[in-house]
C-alpha cells in the first residue's frame, strides 16, 4: 500500500530519507537497523542501504571499557586517566564533581546526553542549574549549612528529586552523592526514572576531566547504582567498587585476589576460566562489549538474576564489568503478569458485556458476559466484525462510521454511553447501553465497549415513575406527612390540634360578578388567584385546607410548625394575599377588579382524613366556625380577627379595634382589624428568605 501510495501521488515518505526500522532475519528474529532509500530515475529501481544497529543499540546500556588495576593505583594520575574516563563514560548514568562553591569540575558524556549541555557549557557553573528553579534558589544555602556543620543530609544517600535539562523540561531521577575527604570535591551520580523507576532507568551522567587523587576516583566508583568488577587476564578480581560489597555480602579484602567466578553458581564457575583462556586465545568475543541476563550468587549462597555488561580495556588487557541485580525488576514482571491475569478474571467477572475491536470494526476480545448476553461463544466472536451484534440497519453502516471518526476524529459515540439496540445470536434485539473508549496499544487503536442490558432496569424505572406519579397526586390531595402516614397505616387519622389558627378568605361580591361570566372564564380567573395563594402557602409552611367555590381555607396544622408561630405565619400570610390580590388586579383582568374578605381565629380543632374514595382532610371545632363568622361578618378589603390572635400573634403585628359584634352561635365578640406587620425578627430569618422569595414570585405572576 505505501509503494502504491508513492507512485500515485509521488510524496516521498521514505525515498532520499533514513529512518529507524526494525527488519526480521530468516530465522523470524528481528533486529534494529537505519533504511536509507534512493531511487534511480532511468530504470525506476529503489535501491536501499541496511545498516544494523544491533551492537550501536547494545553499546547505548552496556558498560562501556574501564579498567583500573590495582597494581597500578598508586601510579601516575595521566597513565591511568585513560582506564577511569572509559569507565566512567561507561557508566548508565550522568556523573557530576563539584567543589565547596558548587561549581562543577567534572562531567561525563552521559551528562551531555542527558541534560543537553556541552562539557564546555558545564565545566565552571552552578551545579543548580541542573535544578528546578524553586529548588535552585536554595541550593547554595544548603551546601553552605553543611560546611558549616558537617551534618551530612543527603552524603552517602540516595534519593529521588527533579532535574532540568537544557531545553527546561524536568525529569523525575534519583542522586546519590559522595565526598572525597583529601580534595573536598562532591560526586554525584544522577539515574533518570522517567521510562521506569522499578528497572534501569537511562542513565544520565556529567563527565570532567579526571585530574584527581585515586581517592576520588574510588569514590566516584563507589557512587555507582551497580556493582562493579575489574579482573586481569587470569580472572583475579583487582577492583571492586562499595555496591558490590553490598549486593553479594564479601568485603572488599574478601573480594581483591580472588576469583571472579566466585561470585557464579557451581555449574557456570567450573567453566568460566576455559571460556575466558578461549577468549584470549582466539580473540572470539562472545560476552565482550555485550549485555547479557545470567545468574549470580552471593555469600550467604543465595542466587540472583542480573544483567552484566562487560569491557575490555586495551592498554591494561584488564576486562571490567557492571551488574545490575535485577531481583526487583524480575518481581515487579511477576506481578505485572499477576496483576494482567487477575484484570482478566476480573473482566470476565464483570457483569456487563465487554468487546475490544480493532480499527477495522473486529473483535480481538471479548469477556463470559458478553456470551451469556448474546448467545455466541468467545470463539465464535474472535475475528468476527462487531456489526455482528447490531441491527440491520446499524451493521450496515459502522464500518463507514468507523473509518469516518479515524479519518476526522470526531468523536460521536467516543467517550460517551448511549441508549441503543443490540441483536442476539437467536436474532431478536433489546435495549442497553453502550459505552465507548479508544485505548492506544503501542500505536495501535484499539476500541473498547461496554454494553448493559437496560431491559429489566426501564420496567423498573416505569414502574417507579409510576408509584411517583401516584405518590405525587397524593400528597397534591392531602398534607405531606398527613399522606405518608396515611400510606403506612390505611387507617382513619383523626387527631386532635390545640392553638390551631384557621383564615378564610372570600370574594367579595362574587355571585353577581360570575352570574356575567361564562364557565371559562370564571374557572380561569379563580385558578389565577388561587394559584397566588396556593404559592404563598408553601412560602410560610401553611395548609390549604379546600376551597368551596370561591373560599379559600387555610389552617397553621398540621405542619413542622416554626417555633409555634403558627398564628404570626397565618397573619403575614393574609397580609401577603392583599398583594397577591392587587398584582393580579394590576394585570387588568378582563372582567374588572377583585376584592376580598378574610377571618381570621385561633383555638382548639379536631382533624382528620375522611372518605375512601376521594381522600379529604378536613377539620372541625369552634374555632372553625369563628373563623368562618369573621369572614361573613368582616368588611370588603379588610382581615377581620379575634381577640385571641391578637393575644397570639405577638408583637410584630399591627392591630386596631373594630368593637364588639354579635356573631352568630357566640353571641357579642370583641373584634380586631389586621393592619400591617413589621419586617421579621432574627428568629424568623428563614421565613424572611421565603417572603422575599414569594415577592419575586408575585412579580412573575403580574407580568
Amino acid at each position: 500500500q505505501y509503494m502504491k501510495q508513492y507512485l500515485e501521488t509521488g510524496v516521498k515518505r521514505m525515498i532520499g530519507t533514513q529512518r529507524e526500522v526494525t527488519a526480521q532475519r530468516k530465522d523470524g528474529t528481528t533486529f534494529p537497523c537505519v533504511l536509507g532509500l534512493s531511487e534511480t530515475q532511468q530504470s525506476g529501481m529503489i535501491c536501499g542501504f541496511i545498516r544494523d544497529l544491533t551492537e550501536e543499540k547494545a553499546h547505548e546500556a552496556k558498560i562501556i571499557e574501564k579498567q583500573l588495576a590495582a597494581e597500578k593505583l598508586s601510579c601516575d594520575l595521566e597513565a591511568n586517566q585513560g582506564i577511569i574516563m572509559g569507565i566512567l563514560d561507561a557508566a548508565f548514568h550522568a556523573l557530576f564533581v563539584i567543589d565547596e562553591k558548587c561549581i562543577i569540575h567534572m562531567v561525563n558524556k552521559r551528562s551531555c546526553d542527558v541534560f543537553g549541555w556541552t562539557k564546555e557549557e558545564f565545566i565552571g557553573k552552578n551545579i543548580k542549574m541542573i535544578m528546578p528553579a524553586h529548588v535552585a534558589v536554595n541550593h547554595d544555602q544548603y551546601m553552605k549549612h553543611y560546611l558549616d556543620t558537617g551534618i551530612k543530609k543527603m552524603i552517602g544517600t540516595q534519593r529521588e528529586v527533579t532535574a532540568c535539562r537544557k531545553d527546561g523540561t524536568t525529569f523525575p531521577c534519583v542522586l546519590g552523592l559522595s565526598e572525597t575527604p583529601q580534595s573536598g570535591m562532591i560526586c554525584g551520580f544522577i539515574r533518570d526514572l522517567t521510562k521506569d523507576k522499578a528497572a534501569q532507568a537511562a542513565m544520565m551522567t556529567k563527565n570532567r576531566e579526571l585530574q584527581m587523587h585515586q581517592n576520588l576516583i574510588m569514590s566516584i566508583l563507589d557512587a555507582s547504582f551497580h556493582a562493579l568488577f575489574v579482573i586481569n587476564e587470569q580472572c583475579i578480581i583487582q577492583m571492586v567498587n562499595a555496591k558490590s560489597v553490598d549486593v553479594f555480602g564479601w568485603t572488599k579484602e574478601e573480594f581483591i585476589g580472588q576469583n571472579i567466578k566466585m561470585i557464579m553458581p557451581p555449574a557456570i564457575a567450573d567453566s568460566h576460566d576455559s571460556y575466558v583462556k578461549h577468549y584470549l586465545d582466539t580473540g572470539i568475543k562472545k560476552m565482550i562489549g555485550t549485555l547479557r541476563e545470567v545468574t549470580a550468587y552471593r555469600k550467604d549462597g543465595s542466587t540472583f538474576p542480573c544483567r552484566l555488561g562487560l569491557a575490555e580495556t586495551k592498554e591494561s588487557g584488564l576486562i571490567c564489568g557492571f551488574i545490575h541485580d535485577l531481583t526487583e525488576e524480575k518481581a515487579a514482571e511477576a506481578e505485572i503478569l499477576a496483576k494482567k491475569r487477575l484484570a482478566e478474571k476480573i473482566i470476565d467477572a464483570a457483569f456487563d458485556s465487554l468487546f475490544v475491536i480493532s480499527e477495522r470494526g473486529i473483535i480481538e476480545m471479548v469477556n463470559r458476559a458478553s456470551t451469556t448476553v448474546f448467545g455466541w461463544s468467545q470463539e465464535e466472536f474472535i475475528g468476527q466484525n462487531i456489526s455482528m451484534i447490531m441491527p440491520t440497519v446499524h451493521a450496515e453502516n459502522h464500518d463507514d462510521y468507523l473509518k469516518r471518526y479515524l479519518k476526522t476524529g470526531f468523536k460521536k459515540m467516543m467517550g460517551k454511553e448511549r441508549e441503543v439496540e443490540a441483536r442476539r445470536k437467536d436474532g431478536s434485539t433489546f435495549s442497553c447501553i453502550l459505552g465507548m473508549s479508544e485505548v492506544d496499544n503501542g500505536g495501535t487503536k484499539q476500541f473498547v465497549g461496554f454494553i448493559r442490558d437496560v431491559t429489566l432496569q426501564k420496567s423498573l424505572l416505569l414502574a417507579q415513575a409510576e408509584r411517583e406519579a401516584s405518590d405525587s397526586l397524593l400528597f397534591n390531595i392531602l398534607p405531606e406527612h398527613i399522606a405518608r402516614r396515611l400510606k403506612q397505616d390505611p387507617s382513619h387519622i383523626a387527631d386532635l390540634y390545640n392553638n390551631t389558627t384557621i383564615l378564610f378568605a372570600d370574594i367579595v361580591g362574587f355571585t353577581d360578578r360570575t352570574s356575567v361570566m361564562s364557565p371559562h372564564d370564571v374557572v380561569m380567573m379563580l385558578n389565577d388567584i388561587f394559584s397566588r395563594f396556593d404559592y404563598l402557602v408553601d412560602v410560610y409552611d401553611l395548609n390549604k385546607v379546600k376551597t368551596i367555590g370561591d373560599c379559600y381555607m387555610v389552617t397553621s396544622i398540621p405542619t413542622d410548625e416554626l417555633e409555634n408561630d403558627g398564628c404570626s405565619r397565618v397573619c403575614r400570610f393574609a397580609l401577603d394575599m392583599f398583594k397577591a390580590v392587587r398584582a393580579f388586579n394590576n394585570t387588568g383582568p378582563r372582567h374588572g377588579q377583585i376584592n376580598f374578605r378574610i377571618g381570621i381565629a385561633t383555638g382548639q380543632v379536631v382533624a382528620g382524613v375522611v372518605g375512601t374514595k376521594r381522600f379529604l382532610f378536613d377539620m372541625w371545632g369552634d374555632a372553625v366556625n369563628v373563623a368562618a363568622r369573621m369572614e361573613q361578618s368582616g368588611l370588603a378589603g379588610q382581615i377581620q380577627v379575634t381577640k385571641e390572635v391578637v393575644e397570639s400573634a405577638g408583637p410584630d403585628f399591627n392591630f386596631e379595634r373594630r368593637g364588639t359584634l354579635t356573631i352568630k352561635g357566640k353571641g357579642p365578640m370583641e373584634v380586631f382589624i389586621l393592619k400591617s406587620a413589621q419586617e421579621p425578627s432574627g428568629r424568623h430569618s428563614e421565613l424572611d428568605r421565603r417572603k422575599s422569595n414569594s415577592s419575586r414570585a408575585l412579580r412573575a405572576f403580574s407580568m
